[in-house]
């Protein structure tokens, strides 16, 4: 009984000295757990080390910053050269044959911007454009690169 009695006495002096200080924000308890989450998952590894300022043999000076209004050096920027796009091939979609045994629940070809009555086909987008101008919208035809059905747009 005396064991009961002081295992009582110990957990309502715990929740007493956890309840005499200020309240703490509701994100605090939180912020908590994440900490001793990130602390557990890094067991074992050593932290990464911070990198040392390096002496420039130019100038003999640190290529860091050495006071708080001081920029630090960088290298000079190198123009950025944009490739040439190479041009998509084209090719012409064919009709597709009609299965009236089943619906078919196709995807739609991406419509090019500015190019009417090109698609890009939904299976194999990286490979070129389709032409789908002889067909009506929601028609299904055939991608003449893989050779699945898809619905005109």
């Amino acid at each position: 009984m005396a064991r009961i009695v002081r295992r009582f006495v110990l957990l309502l002096s715990v929740f007493a000295f956890a309840l005499s200080g200020p309240p703490l924000p509701a994100s605090s308890l939180g912020d908590f757990f994440k900490s001793v989450g990130r602390s557990i998952s890094h067991l074992g590894r050593s932290p990464t080390p911070t990198p040392t300022p390096r002496k420039s043999r130019a100038t003999g000076r640190e290529n860091g910053p050495r006071e708080k209004n001081e920029k630090p050096l960088s290298p000079t920027p190198t123009p950025f050269i944009t490739p040439t796009p190479t041009p998509m091939e084209i090719r012409p979609a064919t009709s597709a044959p009609r299965d009236r045994r089943r619906p078919r629940d196709l995807p739609y070809g991406v419509a090019v911007p500015n190019r009417p009555g090109l698609v890009t086909s939904p299976y194999a987008p990286n490979e070129g454009y389709v032409d789908v101008r002889a067909f009506p919208s929601s028609t299904e035809v055939m991608d003449p690169f893989t050779g699945k059905i898809f619905l005109t747009p």
